[in-house]
């Protein structure tokens, strides 16, 4: 029927047979491969693994074995492994090294910390070939991540604190720490005051060591008095360093600055987690850090607000605190003048975006004074643009200073680079033994206009990633390099590799070569280590590594785009000398023992920070009371540059039995704490400036302070002077008021820079260099 049932009931219906689906060669024959098959997978497989580690296990019998060549068997140089046998060179060590901490954690007889000793001995055998070459353990390593990205999860605090009287080591010095650590482990310009000769010069670059060293002392009745001096004095400032606490050196704007927090303050608490006088600088740290989006509160005390003991806490809700490479930008002196300054501090992911906004800003800046010089005033009014469609060349001069810059990122240094070069220049090449050379070339338009006057402002800590930006402007003749001599002269390349357990390995693997071909290296080094001079291989505990500083007679002569002579092998010389400020013996002790800072704290317990500040002669001569108390108290030596030999000297004329050149000696220490009071006054000016910017940084942000200490800093005032003397620029960068190079014959080679009259006023992101 129409819908096909069947209506007969007691007729069977008729099923006809289905066909039957045929089976799969698989379903087939599938248990007879697999017996076939599983068989010889296996076989395969254990012949392979075989292949793989049978030379590894012939090592660990061949390891036993005294005849057989080992790389370890100096004596019989016949039996030493072949460089052709790479494999065992590897293994054979590493055996080795595997037997003795077993070896150790097993029968020592104490108990034995195996990550302590491993650390040990792989940071002893990266520190035996150059200062750069390091084992980043995984607190390290995320450190390093940190610097590098030039970010981190907090609220954008640096912090200081000191150590625990129990603390074993004795030689270790009172840290600053920060949620973020800073770039290279450097320290970089303080904003407090221009840089200044004569004081402590900061570090360019973490060698990766200590400076203590090993050698053990031998006691004598002789030297006990002095032993005591020194425990007394070091316990003395321990205590004094707890009894200060966990305070703040410096609160970021846009961040913890913004919340509230001043450099000074004292902290108590992290939410619900007490600071003690044994609470560690890591420890706080770990707690202000955190997750993006997550609240934490501070307590802290801040001196001058009540009784200087009334707790005030601060909710600061977390973030991705974002480090500026550029801690401040604007014009110098006159805005009319149109010289704009950047200060840049490192070379972190932003570093080329944030100085491309620094100069289009400026440029913007510019075109805005030139119109009101044109047509007047234009009020609050005026027109608005865009930064950038400004006018390039209303920019006159500008100035980069990257005094104390310890470097950073490639990419980030060919970024800043490719801001001031022509387009299609090469700006930096890289080759090393297992690094593929490389050749990085502009491919943009630069942001900086041919015509403002250029330079770039440098110090003997100006080192790796800043030097490449320095030596390529001054290749390229696009600027002119100014400072008192050289720069630091770090010339390698290092790389980061990711290891196991979030560990990383920071390595050097190549030279970076400037556009004229010179690399700027200043250091040669070479492997150190077992029979290589122990002795003095050992000296500081870690530095096993041989160098050798290059030889003026070993430079090399090479040739700018003008035709100017450069060398090779010392840093990048500078073109124009501009001295820097003469540092008294007093200032460099009033810096280096922190007398600033602690005055500053006890002043404003006092006082209130008023419209033009000015420390006034009350206020000088309170400080001068101040330092007066604390060496009475031995809290700090004013004759501290000169004690150690003084009592190096009083050790061997007391055992010579010398008393009447001891009294000499003691009236000798006299007469030095007498002279150097007597910078005083000599160099009054120079410390009630020091002194009003330390008071300045604990109620104004960084970028004040340095805007503010800027109007001291003599090495700018030359630079600035250097731009606005056009024809003075172009004599130095061989070349026409056209901006065309005059011809080689013409070009003055007998100086490599002129002198300045002093004023009366690689290839990814984790590479290093």
């Amino acid at each position: 029927n129409l819908f096909g049932i069947n209506t007969k009931k007691d007729e069977p219906k008729e099923i006809e047979p289905e066909d039957e689906e045929p089976k799969s060669f698989l379903q087939v024959h599938g248990s007879t491969m697999l017996k076939v098959v599983l068989p010889s997978f296996i076989s395969g497989g254990i012949a392979t693994l075989g292949v793989l580690f049978l030379p590894l296990i012939s090592d660990y019998y061949a390891a036993f074995d005294p005849t057989e060549p080992n790389f370890y068997n100096k004596d019989n140089p016949s039996k030493v492994s072949t460089d052709q046998n790479n494999l065992n060179n590897v293994n054979q060590p590493v055996i080795l090294f595997e037997t003795i901490l077993n070896d150790l954690n097993n029968a020592y007889v104490d108990d034995v910390d195996i990550q302590k000793l491993f650390e040990t001995g792989v940071k002893a055998m990266t520190a035996s070939l150059d200062p750069y070459t390091e084992f980043e353990s995984r607190t390290e390593a995320m450190e390093l991540e940190e610097s590098v990205s030039g970010k981190y999860g907090g609220v954008g605090l640096v912090i200081r604190g000191g150590m625990n009287l129990g603390d074993d080591e004795d030689d270790t010095p009172i840290v600053n720490n920060i949620e973020k650590i800073e770039t290279g482990g450097s320290q970089t310009s303080s904003p407090v005051s221009p840089p200044v000769e004569g004081s402590s010069p900061p570090v360019a670059v973490n060698g990766g060591g200590s400076d203590k060293s090993i050698t053990p002392k031998i006691s004598s009745d002789d030297e006990s008095d002095e032993v005591d001096i020194d425990d007394i004095e070091r316990k003395r400032a321990r205590q004094k360093s707890m009894e200060d606490g966990i305070r703040v050196v410096s609160a970021f704007e846009g961040y913890a600055y913004d919340a509230g927090m001043r450099v000074g303050d004292k902290l108590l608490a992290i939410d619900d987690w007490a600071i003690t006088p044994t609470t560690s600088v890591d420890e706080v740290r770990n707690h202000l850090r955190g997750d993006p989006g997550t609240e934490v509160s501070i307590k802290f005390v801040r001196d001058g607000v009540g009784d200087g003991r009334e707790p005030q806490t601060i909710t600061i809700k977390r973030s991705i605190v974002r480090i500026p490479d550029v801690k401040y930008f604007g014009f110098y002196g006159d805005p009319k003048d149109r010289i704009g300054y950047i200060d840049l501090s490192g070379f972190a992911n932003d570093a080329g975006r944030e100085v491309r906004f620094a100069i289009r800003a400026l440029q913007h800046g510019a075109e805005m004074i030139a119109r009101e010089e044109e047509n007047g005033p234009q009020g609050e009014g005026g027109e608005l643009f865009n930064l950038a469609d400004a006018d390039p060349t209303k920019l006159k001069g500008l100035i980069l200073d990257l005094r104390s810059n310890p470097g950073g990122l490639l990419t980030s240094a060919v970024d800043v680079s490719t801001l001031f070069v022509p387009n299609g220049s090469d700006i930096v090449s890289a080759k090393g033994r297992g690094f593929p050379e490389s050749l990085y070339r502009s491919k943009t338009e630069p942001t900086l206009s041919s015509q403002t006057n250029f330079a770039v402002l440098v110090n003997d800590q100006t080192a790796s990633a800043a030097e490449i930006v320095s030596g390529a402007v001054q290749d390229l003749d696009v600027g002119v390099v100014v400072g008192k001599g050289r720069t630091f002269g770090k010339g390698l390349v290092q790389n980061v590799q990711d290891l196991p357990y979030q560990t990383a390995l920071k390595y050097t693997v190549a030279k970076y070569y400037t556009p004229s071909g010179r690399c700027i290296q200043s250091t040669e080094y070479k492997e150190g280590g077992r029979g290589d001079d122990a002795a003095s291989s050992l000296s500081d505990g870690t530095r096993s590594y041989k160098s050798r500083k290059v030889a003026d007679k070993d430079r090399s002569i090479f040739y700018t785009a003008h035709g100017r002579v450069v060398k090779d092998g010392g840093g990048v010389e500078v073109d124009y000398k501009a001295e820097p400020q003469k540092a008294s013996p007093l200032e460099v002790i009033l810096l280096n023992t922190g007398a600033y800072a602690d005055f500053a704290a006890e002043w404003s317990k006092t006082h209130e920070l008023t419209d033009n500040f000015k420390v006034d002669e009350t206020t000088y001569q309170d400080f001068q009371r101040f330092i007066q108390k604390r060496q009475d108290s031995g809290d700090m030596k004013l004759e501290v540059l000169y004690d150690l030999p003084l009592r190096d000297l009083q050790k061997k004329l007391k055992a010579s039995k010398f008393d009447s050149s001891s009294r000499e000696l003691d009236k000798l220490r006299a007469d030095i704490i007498k002279d150097v009071k007597q910078d005083f006054t000599k160099y009054k000016k120079e410390i009630i400036e020091d002194l009003e910017q330390t008071i300045l940084s604990r109620y104004l942000p960084d970028s004040m302070v340095i805007a503010r200490g800027l109007k001291n800093d003599v090495q700018v005032a030359e630079t600035a002077k250097l731009l606005k003397n056009d024809k003075e620029y172009n004599r130095l960068l061989a070349r026409d008021k056209n901006g065309v190079a005059i011809e080689k014959s013409e070009v003055d080679t007998t100086s490599s820079a002129s002198t300045s009259t002093p004023s009366q006023g690689l290839q990814t992101l984790q590479t290093q260099w």
